[in-house]
């Protein structure tokens, strides 16, 4: 399907102005493609880091829960499922904040407050506790820091898939809507001048003849 053509005075004054605007276009086609591979670099990166958290907190939950069977096993499921109704609950403090990454980009940062950490070894009784609870327990902390920093890593890949969308689109856009326009109307143009010195051109040389045919009529009175 052929582009369609801008609506234009055919003239070399709009020709060369076309031909900027092309290069023009294909310039910032080229940064915006520079551009979109950070953000893919980027998304590599970040997919890495949440891979690393992900794999981390599956070998965390996975110890804690095999103790966790280990104490039901040993002390029985109404002794934990006591134990589990009678701890103190957590109240943890997730503090957000925006910061600036690649390309200045803003991303929501989300940071576990130091303030609202809890002392997570006082939360069970000491005295009849199965250590395996405790153990698990004591994880918490590790565990919920990978968490919050696993949903700033999240949150920081949709921002950044947002923003390959978008660059693709400008690029698309530049690359199969603005440039073959811009090429099908500098053909029109450059068709509508060659038309325009081909007729020039007969002109021309219709006028030589005439002139010429002009002077040899005069001649020929003149030898007479």
């Amino acid at each position: 399907m052929s582009a369609e053509r801008l609506e234009v005075h055919p003239t070399r004054l709009e020709l060369l102005r076309l031909k900027r605007r092309k290069t023009l276009a294909e310039g910032i086609a080229d940064i915006l493609q520079k551009d979109l591979e950070v953000l893919i670099h980027s998304v590599v990166e970040y997919k890495k880091r949440a891979s690393f958290l992900q794999n981390r907190l599956y070998e965390v939950l996975a110890a804690s829960y095999h103790q966790f069977i280990e104490a039901e096993m040993m002390h029985g499921s109404l002794k934990v499922k006591e134990l589990a109704l009678t701890s103190n609950p957590i109240d943890f403090n997730i503090e957000k904040s925006i910061t600036t990454g690649v390309l200045g980009i803003q991303f929501p940062f989300l940071k576990l407050s130091d303030k609202k950490k809890v002392k997570f070894q006082t939360r069970l009784s000491l005295y009849d506790t199965p250590l395996q609870l405790q153990e698990a327990a004591s994880r918490i902390d590790s565990v919920m820091d990978a968490v919050v920093e696993l949903a700033s890593i999240i949150a920081a890949i949709r921002e950044l898939l947002e923003a390959i969308k978008l660059k693709r689109r400008q690029i698309n856009r530049i690359r199969f809507k603005i440039i073959p326009q811009l090429d099908a109307t500098t053909g029109y143009i450059e068709s509508i001048l060659e038309e325009i010195e081909h007729q020039d051109s007969i002109r021309v040389r219709v006028l030589q003849r005439k002139r010429k045919e002009r002077a040899e009529k005069i001649y020929e009175i003149e030898s007479l």
